[in-house]
Order: C-alpha cells, then sequence, then structure tokens
C-alpha cells in the first residue's frame, strides 16, 4: 500500500510539473520566436536608414574636400608631371583627412583625382599605381558626375582586386564654376564595417555582391555556412532577387547548429552594382531566456524526491499500525485469545479498541472498565465456550452492566452472599445465569460450569484489589433483553 500511494503521488507531480513545463516552455518560446521576427524586420528599416544618413553624410565629406584648393590647383598644373605630383598630395591629404577620428575614423581604401575625361591622375598609397586608366568606364556614377556637376554616392567592385567599395565622387570646379574634374573616396564594405554595423543594430550583418558573401560581422563556423544558407539551392532566387531590389521574406536558416532570423534587401544608394545585405538574428542566443523554464523542472525532481520521502514516513506510521493490527489478530484466530491490541497511534487507537471489544464479545471474555463495570459478550454463548483454551473457554460472562451502575457496596446485599459456600454460591450462580440466559432465548449448552466459574473467580479477584475489598461475588440481573453479572463488593 504504500508503494501505491507513493507511485500515486510522484504520477500526480510528474504529471503537473511536465505539464507545466511544456506550457510554460513553448509559451515563452512563441513569444521570443515573435518577437525575434519583429526585431530582425525593425532592424532592416534601421540599417536602410542608418547607411542612407552615414552616404549622405560621406557625400557631404567628399564635396567638401573637393571644393578645397589642393584638389583645384592640382588639377591647374600646367605640365603633366606636375599634376600628378600635385594630385598625388592632394589625395595622400585627403585621405588623412578622412582618417580623423572626428570623420570617418579610418584611412579610405580609394582616393583618386581624375580629369574632366575621368583618367586617373593619382591615387593615394602609389603614384604610379592606375595612372591613366579611364575609370569613368568602371564607375558610372564618375561620368554622370562630370556630365551635370552633381556629387553622388555608388557601389564599385574593383576590377583588379574584386573589392567591394562604397565610393562617393563629387566635382572638382574651377574659380568659374566648371567641371575641371572629380575627387573620388572609397570605402571597403569589409568585416570592420560589418561589425562597426552589427555593434550599432545589435544582430549581425553580412554584405552581398555577385553571388557571393563580400563579408559579414559573423566569424567561425557560422560565417563560413552563411554562403549556402544565402546562396544554396534553395534559397539563391530569393537572394537574388533582393539584390536586384526585391527584399526577401523573412528566413531561418542554421548557421553552425544555431539558428538564424534572416532577412535580405538591397544596400541603398548603389545603383551601379547590385549589392546586398543580410540582417540576421540568432535565434538560439535570443531563447537563452528558456532556460527560465527549467526551473520547472528542478523543482518537479525536488518535489518527486520530496513526495518519496514524505511518503515513506507517512506511510509507514499509517502502515505500521496496520501491520501490528493484523498480525495481532492473526495470533487470536491461530489460539492466543489472551492476546489483546496495544496500538498506540492517534489515527488507530480508537480501531484496536473495538478490535478488541469484538474479540471479547466472541471469545465471551469479560472485562472490566475503569468504573469497575464487568462488561461480557452479548452473543450467543456457544460462539465464544467451545474454544480451544481453557482461558477461552472458561471465560464468558454476562452482558455489560448499563454505564450508570456500579459495583454494590451494600453490606445489606454483601451479607447473604458472604455467608454462602463456595460450593452453594457457585451453584447457585451459574444455575441462576444460565437460566436467565435460556429464558432470553440463548444458547447456553456451550457454557461449562467449571469453566465459567473459574472466570468469574479471575474477574472478581481482579475487582476486590482495585476496590480495596476482602472479596466480590456476583448477582444476576437482568434488564431487558440483557443478562448483566453485576459485582457485589464483600468487605
Amino acid at each position: 500500500m504504500r508503494l501505491k500511494i507513493i507511485a500515486g503521488n510522484l504520477l500526480a507531480v510528474l504529471l503537473v510539473g511536465l505539464v507545466s513545463y511544456f506550457f510554460v516552455h513553448s509559451q515563452i518560446q512563441k513569444e521570443l520566436n515573435t518577437r525575434v521576427d519583429a526585431r530582425v524586420r525593425s532592424d532592416v528599416t534601421l540599417f536602410n536608414r542608418s547607411f542612407r544618413l552615414s552616404a549622405l553624410e560621406f557625400v557631404a565629406q567628399v564635396e567638401g574636400r573637393a571644393g578645397t584648393q589642393a584638389p583645384r590647383g592640382a588639377l591647374g598644373a600646367l605640365d603633366q608631371d606636375s599634376r600628378r605630383q600635385r594630385a598625388f598630395t592632394a589625395v595622400e591629404a585627403i585621405a588623412q583627412w578622412f582618417r580623423d577620428p572626428s570623420r570617418r575614423g579610418e584611412l579610405p581604401a580609394f582616393v583618386a583625382l581624375t580629369d574632366e575625361t575621368g583618367r586617373v591622375l593619382a591615387r593615394n598609397q602609389d603614384i604610379n599605381r592606375m595612372f591613366g586608366v579611364q575609370l569613368a568606364r568602371q564607375i558610372p556614377a564618375l561620368r554622370s558626375v562630370l556630365a551635370d556637376g552633381v556629387p553622388r554616392h555608388d557601389g564599385w567592385l574593383t576590377q583588379d582586386d574584386a573589392k567591394l567599395l562604397q565610393v562617393v565622387v563629387a566635382p572638382v570646379r574651377n574659380d568659374s564654376g566648371g567641371v575641371i574634374g572629380a575627387l573620388v573616396v572609397g570605402y571597403e564594405l569589409s568585416n570592420g564595417l560589418a561589425i562597426r554595423e552589427s555593434s550599432v543594430l545589435g544582430c549581425d550583418v553580412a554584405f552581398l555582391v555577385d553571388g557571393r558573401v563580400n563579408s559579414s560581422s559573423v566569424d567561425g563556423p557560422a560565417a563560413a555556412a552563411i554562403p549556402e544558407a544565402l546562396f544554396g539551392a534553395s534559397t539563391a532566387a530569393a537572394t537574388t532577387a533582393a539584390l536586384s531590389g526585391t527584399p526577401s521574406d523573412l528566413r531561418t536558416a542554421s548557421l553552425a547548429d544555431d539558428d538564424y532570423a534572416v532577412v535580405v534587401a538591397p544596400l541603398p544608394l548603389t545603383p551601379s552594382v547590385a549589392i546586398g545585405y543580410a540582417v540576421m538574428i540568432d535565434r538560439s542566443a535570443s531563447l537563452e531566456l528558456l532556460s527560465a523554464a527549467y526551473i520547472i523542472l528542478v523543482m518537479m525532481v525536488l518535489g518527486l524526491v520530496g513526495v518519496m520521502v514524505y511518503g515513506f514516513i507517512i506511510g509507514g506510521s499509517f502502515l505500521r499500525p496496520l501491520e501490528e493490527i493484523e498480525e495481532s489478530v492473526l495470533a487470536v484466530i491461530n489460539g492466543r485469545t489472551d492476546l489483546r491490541l496495544d496500538i498506540e497511534s492517534a489515527e488507530f487507537g480508537g480501531l484496536a479498541y473495538r478490535i478488541n471489544q469484538l474479540i471479547n464479545v466472541f471469545t465471551g471474555v469479560s472485562e472490566t472498565d475503569e468504573e469497575g463495570h464487568v462488561a461480557a459478550s452479548q452473543a450467543p454463548a456457544a460462539a465464544g465456550w467451545g474454544g480451544g483454551s481453557e482461558e477461552a473457554a472458561g471465560a464468558a460472562a454476562a452482558p455489560a452492566a448499563d454505564a450508570g451502575t456500579g459495583p454494590i457496596d451494600d453490606p445489606s446485599v454483601a451479607g447473604p452472599l458472604a455467608a454462602e459456600s463456595d460450593e452453594a454460591y457457585g451453584a447457585r450462580i451459574y444455575q441462576e445465569y444460565t437460566a436467565a440466559k435460556q429464558a432470553a432465548g440463548e444458547d447456553v449448552s456451550g457454557i461449562p460450569q467449571e469453566r465459567f466459574l473459574k472466570r468469574l473467580e479471575g474477574n472478581g479477584k481482579a475487582l476486590a484489589q482495585k476496590h480495596g475489598c476482602a472479596s466480590v461475588r456476583f448477582i444476576v440481573e437482568v434488564r431487558g433483553a440483557q443478562v448483566v453479572l453485576r459485582p457485589v463488593l464483600l468487605r
């Protein structure tokens, strides 16, 4: 029974714990996924606006440098060598100007000064590199700037080293306002730029071009998995469409065993080159809050342990008295009719007392209560007088006296009883008792005189000791259908 009680409680705790865990876990996961989806879409808009503002600032900075005296003076030089040398000096100075932390904070990847036809006079880092190259063929925005004098922001995939740059082209004007050349400044869309944008947005960023990942803020195994995630067989079409101007729907990509929410969109202000960017949020990292649901499992395990400990303690406190009662009743059945239950239990003490009374009823054994009343069997005498042991067979007495009557302590009643001899008293009380039983309709064939008198003698001695008298004898009283042996104290 103990195991059944414990198993039932364990099952209840287990079911409640698991149902609570899976419910809370699913609700938190659903809410977090909804937030991640909303955030990645919001970050796409935020990145777009941030990049546009940065690009407009970049345009203003390049336009301001193009209007300074250094590039104008270089383009106004009379001989070619002077023009080249002064142009190189001008672009180096402009590159250092952008390096100032109050501007872009790093050296541009490319600074060049071109003439009015779009040919390179000089670029930074190397005076001879790209000299005379027709740059307008590679940067369409340069042709437009030389034609209308309006500065522009664009993208440029270089031919010599396949670097992806964001470039700004600004016109260089003479004193009369005519366009005499152009200043071209470019920064690479590198991992460093992606990392800086990622730190602002709080999510990962990748730049895409020409069917490949140009750079990203992701490192390690996850970075190696990005090309397959964005340009794999199932995703290439959507990514290519996004580079052409149609932002992709939210998708989930697996990068190094982590699930990312990804949206791909075209990079703004780069009309000449199909450049895109991907905003990626690690769902796995965002779902770390799910670990809070594990406390339910921890509490469930503690509950299971508590139920087991409590079940063994409480189950033992219930089962031990029951086991004692069972063993005692079995002993009585096997012949120990003198055995009575002594159970110290608030829950089962009353049951043990009633079982003792039941044993007395069926064995015909009388017993006295605290007031000295003699209790005897109400069952037919034959149920308790043909037993196996001498004590059990001779132990019957009359039904219990009413609670309101006690031993008779009256000399007028005790005198005649004391005057009788033991033989005469025994014969008379037995004859009166059996006659009263027969008159009540009970069978007295199972009540032998010898055993009846022996048990009566034992009860008399116990009462005499209790009440401090010389001896006790009994008289037969009939109360309705009940035959009572009432004790009389002999002083």
